[in-house]
């Protein structure tokens, strides 16, 4: 299970760093085709090592990589 969550954060973590702007945890799971559960392990993941900024916009939460691990 630890490969997959590792594996799906990496597949977050290039999306995020191609990425112009925050987004969603829902556009996430999205766009690096995985399901909503294995984003939030892999969100967990990269929270963990500090290489995520979160943003409240209403009831949504947006994430986007921190500034010292964008391109």
């Amino acid at each position: 299970m630890q490969e997959k969550i590792g594996q799906a954060a990496g597949a977050v973590w290039q999306y995020l760093a191609q990425s112009q702007e925050p987004v969603s945890l829902s556009t996430l799971a999205k766009k690096a085709d995985l399901n909503s559960q294995t984003v939030a392990m892999a969100i967990g993941w990269l929270a963990r090592e500090n290489k995520l900024v979160f943003q409240e916009k209403g009831k949504t939460i947006l994430v986007s990589l921190a500034s010292a691990y964008t391109c």
